[in-house]
């Protein structure tokens, strides 16, 4: 725990100077290693499905934290989300560089293929908000045009006809009253502009339908050509690394070579 000095004023001008008990965040760094820690959680936990990643972030420095407890190690959600966010950015970027720092090739290929994890259950995230917001609208759509068609009775116009006055059905009012509901006609207007109203709705739902279809496939597709350039990428490191052990190896073999010419001719001396 840091002790922080703080000056107190007092009521004649001077202060007094007392060491302040506030813990202060120890700041932690990062390694190769805890950087495959924190994937392997993220990965484990998946903080972008869930409704509630703050929750789910929160457990995840919980986790490490318990596991590098012997390194005073600490971590918070924040600090576990941005450093994710971090290394997503330098894999997005193709930031090389940055990911090897402070480790073995070995560790680097195992941070890639835990970064390639997490890249793809971020993508899944960003598709299924995607579903759930045209699911919403359709649905919100559909309710409106329901609405406009199941509107209550007495807002719907009716034609009445009532029949001429007849002096001598005057005192009979019994027939006027039976003969004035068979009178009431529908409006074939209103029907037919419903009808009109609904079938617009439906034709503009499903260009919409098509079109939101359209993206989700041109961006499923630019995930693929993304997975294929990381395939690619994958494919040229290993390459360079089966090179530089072969190159290690003949070095090997000619430093035994010569070691071997040495002895002989100090044997022969």
């Amino acid at each position: 725990m840091d002790r922080v000095v703080v000056e107190v004023p007092i009521n004649n001008g001077f202060s007094i100077s007392c060491p302040s008990t506030t813990p202060r965040k120890r700041q932690v760094r990062f390694s190769a290693r805890h950087d495959i820690i924190l994937l392997q959680e993220v990965i484990a936990q998946n903080p972008f499905a869930s409704k509630e990643p703050g929750r789910i972030w929160a457990r995840v420095g919980e986790i490490i934290t318990a596991a590098l407890q012997e390194e005073n190690f600490e971590v918070d959600a924040r600090r576990c989300r941005e450093r994710t966010m971090l290394l997503l950015d330098y894999y997005k970027k193709q930031d090389y560089p940055s990911l090897r720092r402070f480790g073995t090739e070995r560790l680097y290929a195992q941070k890639e293929d835990l970064l390639h994890e997490v890249l793809e259950l971020e993508a899944e995230k960003g598709l299924l908000a995607s579903g759930e917001v045209v699911k919403y609208q359709d649905e919100e759509r559909r309710s409106r045009a329901l609405e406009e068609l199941t509107l209550p009775e007495q807002d719907k116009p009716i034609i009445t006809q009532t029949p001429a006055p007849d002096p001598e059905d005057e005192p009979e009012p019994i027939t006027e009253l039976s003969a004035a509901p068979t009178a009431k006609r529908p409006c074939q207007c209103c029907c037919q502009t419903y009808s009109e109203i609904l079938s617009f709705l439906e034709k503009r739902s499903e260009a919409e339908q098509r079109l939101r279809e359209e993206e989700l496939t041109l961006r499923r597709e630019e995930l693929e050509i993304q997975r294929s350039k990381i395939a690619l990428e994958r494919a040229r490191l290993e390459a360079e690394r089966k090179d530089r052990e072969r190159r290690f190896e003949l070095e090997s073999q000619e430093r035994q070579v010569i070691l071997e010419l040495l002895k002989e001719k100090v044997l022969k001396g």
